[in-house]
């Protein structure tokens, strides 16, 4: 990135020269990558990129841009350099304590508010490894009378499932808890909705993964085990028996995932269980209920 006499870096300058550099190591959306680190190190929205591409950057602003990038081409995902994802409706802190939210989780929230059409229920609700807490302050965030607790293994999870629930105005409505899936539950607890989205990925696919995903993002929160399923056979009876009568158990799944969790779900003795399918078409979500 050698300075140039003649030509001043201008926004459209660098949005050029970065797209192209991050092509060139093999990133995927480079164009879109660059735009969103460079509005981040002038602290400008996307839009505002858009809207004055010829201004020059002067050397202080070069140099947060230029930080931010050479971060990115080192693989390292564009919402840890930003420390924040959207999700949802709301936007998240993240760090690589924990996973980076997907677009596809959100499937998991549409099918919850299909199963409860009422947003002034007043449920309670347990999110079991509940990371950054997006599914649970989103799922709050819809249903305003609604209570809920969080459950990680992470003791750093729950530190930025904290910061979230603050940032949000929603820590009156939520208790996070650390341990293993429902273990630090008192016996006679029961919830009327479960949500999970845990980690699926088959072990030996872990290496093919992105470098992105591979080595830096959370390997608790990815590794299933031998076949992807190991947190599901402990996760869907051990759900069965904290819900209501009638309660539910909605978990993301990984897209091959369609008939083996479903299976476990009947095995346990949930019914009505049914598959919802994402924004690609793929197998994402399952749920059933509580006889």
């Amino acid at each position: 990135m050698a300075s140039s006499h003649q030509q001043p870096w201008t926004i459209r300058r660098l949005v050029q020269w970065g797209s192209d550099w991050l092509a060139g190591r093999e990133i995927e959306q480079p164009r879109l990558d660059v735009e969103l680190l460079l509005a981040d190190a002038l602290d400008l929205s996307r839009m505002d990129l858009f809207m004055d591409m010829d201004r020059p950057l002067d050397q202080a602003e070069l140099a947060a841009f230029k930080s931010r990038i050479k971060r990115r081409s080192q693989r390292e995902p564009v919402a840890y350099i930003l420390g924040k994802r959207g999700f949802w409706k709301q936007e998240f802190v993240v760090n690589p304590s924990v996973l980076i939210p997907r677009p596809e989780t959100e499937t998991l929230i549409e099918a919850v508010l299909s199963l409860y059409p009422d947003r002034a229920s007043t449920f309670e609700m347990l999110d079991l490894g509940v990371g950054s807490g997006t599914i649970l302050y989103s799922l709050l965030g819809e249903f305003t009378q609604a209570r809920g607790v969080g459950i990680d293994l992470s003791d750093e999870a729950l530190q930025v499932a904290k910061l979230n629930g603050d940032r949000l105005g929603l820590s009156g409505r939520v208790t996070l808890l650390a341990g293993d899936l429902t273990a630090p539950l008192y016996s006679d607890c029961r919830y009327d909705l479960i949500v999970s989205n845990p980690p699926y990925i088959v072990s030996k696919a872990m290496a093919t993964l992105q470098p992105e995903v591979r080595d830096q993002e959370p390997h608790l929160a990815l590794d299933g085990g031998e076949d992807g399923l190991s947190i599901y056979r402990r996760l869907i009876p051990q759900s069965y028996r904290f819900l209501e009568p009638s309660g539910w158990l909605v978990v993301e799944i990984g897209y091959d995932q369609g008939k083996a969790v479903p299976s476990l779900f009947t095995a346990a003795g949930f019914e009505s269980v049914s598959v919802s399918t994402d924004y690609g078409h793929r197998d994402r979500v399952v749920m059933g209920m509580k006889k």
